[in-house]
């Protein structure tokens, strides 16, 4: 049975004199415990363990497609700021791929896919790519934040297996899966979402709702 991370932050009784610090807090730390209380909540109701095979990534719609392509060009981009000694650039590329891309974007679209759906292959592949997302975020953000990485890792882990290291910080650096990187694809769902932007700023103007 997957549980959720406690609410209880190992900054919850420390006073921060930086705004900054307190919006990574509210808009990464709270974007990344949301995304995995969804994937929790569902995955529970569904019996998911990630026992069965991983659908090949052909086979996926073009959504989980997209993501997983988002995550493997953000692999690179790590890596590049890691090996240059930039942490900072590192933890800003992981944040807004959590905020902006993972939560806003791809969970939004897929929730009726976890909650709602008929076609089991479906089913199993939006729960397959958030557990990869989770997990591979997870190792990718170790470095600046050891302890609460080390906790979301174990809490994946410990139900489907899939890694035999014990802690986050024992697990290999993933290394990028170059033919999941699909610019073309990303380069569509990007303007995808410049037009939505686009048209929530108009509808807001006019005070659509």
């Amino acid at each position: 049975r997957w549980y959720m991370i406690t609410n209880a932050q190992p900054w919850d009784n420390l006073k921060f004199d930086a705004e900054g610090i307190v919006e990574v807090q509210r808009k990464f730390f709270g974007t990344l415990y949301n995304t995995y209380s969804f994937f929790v909540l569902y995955a529970n109701i569904d019996g998911f363990a990630y026992e069965q095979a991983p659908i090949p990534s052909a086979e996926r719609p073009e959504i989980d497609r997209w993501i997983l392509s988002k995550l493997n060009s953000l692999l690179v981009q790590v890596d590049e700021a890691y090996a240059a000694y930039e942490p900072t650039k590192a933890g800003r590329l992981i944040q807004e791929f959590v905020t902006d891309q993972l939560s806003n974007w791809y969970v939004r679209l897929c929730r009726r896919r976890f909650w709602k759906n008929d076609d089991a292959q479906d089913k199993q592949a939006a729960y397959q790519t958030l557990y990869t997302c989770l997990e591979t975020v997870a190792i990718l953000a170790a470095p600046i934040a050891p302890f609460y990485m080390d906790q979301l890792y174990s809490d994946l882990n410990q139900v489907s297996g899939n890694n035999s290291k014990g802690s986050v910080h024992l697990a290999d650096f993933p290394s990028p899966n170059q033919a999941a990187i699909l610019s073309q694809l990303e380069r569509q769902m990007e303007l995808a979402q410049q037009a939505c932007s686009l048209v929530l700023a108009l509808r807001k103007k006019q005070h659509i709702r």
